[in-house]
Order: C-alpha cells, then structure tokens, then sequence
C-alpha cells in the first residue's frame, strides 16, 4: 500500500496517475493565488514556497511532463518530494475502498490550501513509510473508524500500536507568526528609503508589541511609519498603545562570520546576539553605504514553545487515544535538522552535561496523571533526500523516541522501533 522507494523514471507514470484522480486544478489555482501574493510582497517568496512546497513541485512536474522534452529532466532533486507524496498518496487510495478513496482525497483537496495541514498529511505518509520499512502492516483509523488516532501499526505488542503525529510548525506558541510579520516588514520598508541610502553602520531595531500586531489595516501602517521614522532617528521610544522600539548599534563586522555554506545556523544566532533576543522572526537588510539593519517583531506575551507543544500533546492525549492499547506521539518539528535534534540527544546521553529542556519536558509529560496509555513520544527531524543510487533517491531523518517502559500497557515490541539511521 505504501510505496517506500520510486525511480525517477517512474515519476510521470506516477504524476499522470496522482493528476487524473486529485485533479492538478486543486495546485495549479494555489500557485497562481500564492504568486499573486509574492508579487504583492517579494519577502513572501522564501517563506511561501517553503510552506507550499508541495504544491510548486506538482506544478513544476506537470510542466516537465507537458514538455515531452525527455525522461532527463525528471532527475531533478527539487520535485522528490512532491513525486514521494503523490506515490504514496496513490498507494493508499488504490488500497481503500471508493468511499475512503474519495475522503482521502477531499483530504489532500484540503491540504493544498492550508500548510498546516500539508504537513500533517505529509508526516503520517513519513510515519507510515517507516513502519512499513521495518515489515509491519498500518490501518488508518479515520478511515476505518475503529477510532480517532493516526495510525494502528499492527504486529506490535498483544493488540498493536496506536500513533498519533502532530506537525509541529516553527510559528507554533507565537503570537506573531512569520507570515504575519513578513506582511509587517513590507509597510515598514517604504518608510526606509533614505536610510537604505545613506545608513553606513549597524543598527538592531527590535520591536515588541503588548500581544499582537494591530488588527486594522490603518493601526499597522501608522505602526509600521513610526517604526521608519524612529530608525531614522536612530531613536527607542515607547509608543501609546503600548509598544516599544528598542534601537542599538552594532558592528557589521560580526556579519562577515556568516558564510553561504552555513548561512541560517549562523545568521539566525548572529541575529539573536545583535538583537538580544531568542528566534524571533527578523529581517536583514544591507544598505548601499555599508551599513545594515537587523529588524525584529515581538510579542511581550508568552510564547513560549516548548509549553505550547506540550499542551497540545496534553490535549491529544486525552481524546484520540482509544486507552486500550499503547499510544505513541510522533511529533514532527519543522526547521529542526537532524544534526540539531542529534546535539540534543548527544546532550542527554552525556552525564557531564545538563539535561535538554526537551528531556525535562517530556519526562513531565509521560509521568502526567492519567497517562498510562502513552507508552513513547518520538520527536522527528525534517526529513533529507538522499541518492541511494543513479536514478533512485530515497529520505531520511532522524528520530530522538523517549519511551515509558512503566506504562501498564508497554510491550518490549515497542523497543527499538527508531535509530539514527531510519528515522522515516
């Protein structure tokens, strides 16, 4: 049913098939909608096609296949994933009765126009995919209605293994999220012209918010004006409605550490230390006398992440656990590679060092009351494409599975389900 490797050669067989039952209208109308967006505002362009993924590569696959130009052109890195999904995507449907078929397709239908829900989908078909890796056989309950949770893995235990996945995004617990503060960075801009021009050295701009930006559409240009002209007057100031800017300068030396081969991972820290802030969403901009300026949106409030990804398992495991047989949450986190989650687990198995904030957590959860029936909680890298061979390209990621051994309904089946090297 899950199909756990493809050729590049097969990949138009599989677009035409995916294309005819999903119907291309449903992507190709989200990519002239999300264009529109991106034209409106080119600092939209990385993050929209990051979230939409999916949907661009569909549309790229299509147009290679309307070329008639050769097979050759199918060798191209930057549609994998779009092809894996709709091959797997197609394994289920094949394997489900019409009626199923069709809600699984209202599904995908579904998550085309919203990335949360993408990413969802798309981390169940991962979790499927390395079970069935490891010569288990899967049910999707939903589909089947013998309950709420993703994924029964059977084979595991005396009655099989109930997973739930949660896609955990990198807006999760922000009360400002980065499309949000993308579309703020776009009403601020025309209001540095003149700086843009003539600023020579560094300046951290941090704005922090009571809560949320302005709802009014007028609230956030006149927020986003007193931004411009305090930057120009390289003045902080408290603003009536409760926000504040903080303005520094900083040497635009420090910018010259950061290379392109690892351009995020030191740019993002180079940030927070300019900033004085923790993974915040910002902004960089060179200006044409040298200079530059690192802008940052907050909230006062709370956002922590940890605390709302935790509160979501909470909640999950309360209601889509049927508590009959062992529950496992596979949480996938976005932005997070496999050598940071690595760095956090080297940290736990080292004794010389400081359990990981991650570690604490979860211990706090699986001891929680009324938890008996959440028997591991596993924590998965973004996935990374990997050429196996000529013409064969295959995923991997890594997991980091915490498992509660103490649970009344653990099984030693539920050992050993995940290592470094087949995460999903």
């Amino acid at each position: 049913m899950i199909l756990t490797e493809i050729q590049t050669g097969q990949i138009p067989e599989i677009y035409e098939e995916f294309s005819n039952f999903v119907g291309d209208k449903h992507w190709k109308s989200r990519v002239i909608q999300l264009q529109q967006d991106i034209k409106g505002n080119e600092l939209l362009n990385d993050h929209i096609n990051r979230e939409n993924s999916i949907a661009f590569q569909l549309e790229s696959i299509r147009e290679l296949v309307g070329d008639n130009s050769g097979p050759w052109k199918m060798n191209n890195h930057a549609i994998y994933p779009a092809a894996s999904f709709a091959a797997q995507a197609m394994g289920i449907i094949k394997a489900s009765p019409t009626n199923l078929a069709e809600q699984f397709k209202r599904r995908i239908h579904g998550a085309f126009r919203n990335p949360d829900d993408m990413r969802g989908l798309r981390l169940e078909l991962s979790a499927a995919t390395h079970f069935v890796n490891r010569g288990l056989s899967i049910a999707w309950p939903e589909m089947t209605n013998i309950g709420t949770f993703d994924l029964l893995v059977n084979g595991l235990g005396p009655h099989g293994l109930e997973v739930e996945c949660k896609s955990i995004s990198e807006d999760k617990g922000r009360k400002i999220h980065k499309r949000e503060a993308l579309d703020f960075y776009h009403l601020v801009m025309p209001h540095l012209e003149s700086v843009k021009s003539s600023l020579s050295i560094g300046l951290s701009v941090v704005l922090t918010v009571p809560r949320r930006l302005p709802t009014k559409y007028s609230d956030r240009m006149g927020l986003a004006k007193k931004v411009g002209e305090h930057i120009f007057l390289k003045k902080s100031a408290i603003f009536q409605d409760g926000s504040s800017i903080k303005i520094n300068e900083f040497d635009t030396n420090v910018l010259k550490g950061s290379n392109s081969a690892s351009l995020p991972k030191n740019l993002r820290t180079i940030i927070d230390e300019i900033t004085e802030t923790t993974n915040r969403q910002a902004i960089l901009i060179g200006t044409e006398a040298g200079g530059a300026l690192a802008i940052v949106v907050e909230s006062a409030a709370d956002d922590t992440f940890l605390k709302a990804v935790f509160d979501t398992l909470s909640d999950s495991a309360k209601r889509q656990f049927s508590k009959s047989r062992g529950g496992m949450f596979l949480t996938g986190l976005q932005g997070i590679s496999s050598d940071q989650l690595r760095s956090l687990a080297n940290q736990d198995n080292d004794k010389s060092q400081y359990a990981t904030a991650l570690n604490i957590r979860v211990s706090e959860f699986l001891n929680g009351a009324n938890r008996d029936h959440v028997v591991g909680v596993g924590f998965l890298s973004e996935n990374q494409l990997l050429q196996a061979e000529p013409g064969v390209v295959k995923t991997n990621g890594l997991a980091y599975y915490f498992p509660k051994k103490d649970s009344s309904l653990w099984s030693d089946d539920f050992s050993g389900l995940f290592s470094w090297s087949t995460a999903a």
